[in-house]
């Protein structure tokens, strides 16, 4: 029984000996953020948030790691970690949206986001909308296809400067504890996606005219973009112009040239391509 009783303390004695050893070397991370929010300080960003970055850090820990722990433990720690550091950096808040007040909505935004940032819940997507139109300190979550057909893409359709970009996908690793119901979302928020290695770009192409989705396939194809017409618009009334949502499984920049190309094959009937932004690809 001694025998026993020294052996286990001797290892508690090594896990207190690296649990003091994991919060200097948090602690060494911390400092190093801090002097890039230092070195970052005036470039005009309103939050820390880089997806791009995140999913990447995230897809290379969760290859590395080799230890019996789930995945989505290993997960919720880096998530929780890259979170609290980004917010040092710039505060930041996230709007949910949730039809019928659906707590799964919350529970993937708190998975992804941590457990100290601020977050207010909605039941129309037109509040998130505006709470992030009038911050740029604030992210919105909002539904992808749910139930119900999702319309507030529309409303990034206009583009802009100012107008809010997609910027990642909930959740970006599934839970198997966690029941979400199947539920998805984007992430919006003023700032400009950016690439991760494994992305799905979202766009918008107006038309004056009605065009089958046949035909803007035929045309993405001819001017070298991959994707597809996941959904087309028609105005509201008689007179106006359709909006056609273009789901492309690569990363596109607003600037690419072959957005322009695009334009000249639609020919007269095309008004313009808006990327709405862009998504790091889920871990399965």
């Amino acid at each position: 029984m001694t025998i026993t009783n020294t052996k286990l303390e001797a290892l508690r004695a090594e896990i207190d000996r690296l649990d003091m050893e994991l919060l200097s070397v948090l602690e060494k991370r911390v400092a190093i953020v801090e002097d890039i929010a230092a070195a970052k300080k005036g470039d005009g960003k309103a939050t820390a948030f880089r997806p791009g970055r995140e999913a990447s850090i995230l897809r290379n820990i969760l290859k590395s790691h080799s230890s019996k722990l789930p995945d989505a433990v290993v997960a919720a720690i880096w998530r929780e970690l890259i979170s609290a550091v980004g917010a040092m950096q710039r505060p930041y808040s996230v709007s949910i949206t949730a039809p019928d007040k659906s707590v799964g909505y919350w529970d993937l935004a708190r998975f992804h986001f941590g457990s100290a940032t601020p977050m207010k819940l909605y039941q129309l997507p037109t509040v998130v909308l505006r709470e992030v139109y009038e911050n740029p300190s604030t992210l919105g979550v909002l539904p992808w296809l749910s139930r119900e057909r999702d319309t507030w893409w529309m409303q990034l359709a206009q583009g802009g400067d100012n107008v809010p970009k997609i910027l990642a996908a909930l959740p970006f690793l599934d839970n198997p504890s966690g029941g979400f119901e199947d539920l998805n979302s984007l992430v919006i928020g003023q700032a400009e996606p950016e690439p991760s290695g494994d992305d799905v770009t979202l766009m918008v192409v107006v038309t004056r005219d009605e065009v089958s989705r046949a035909r803007l396939n035929e045309n993405l194809a001819k001017a070298g973009l991959k994707g597809y017409c996941a959904d087309s618009r028609s105005p509201d009334t008689g007179d106006g112009d359709w909006l056609h949502l273009i789901e492309m499984p690569e990363f596109v920049a607003k600037n690419d040239p072959r957005l322009e190309e695009l334009g000249k094959i639609n020919g007269d009937g095309f008004i313009k391509a808006v990327i709405l932004g862009a998504y790091a690809v889920p871990i399965q």
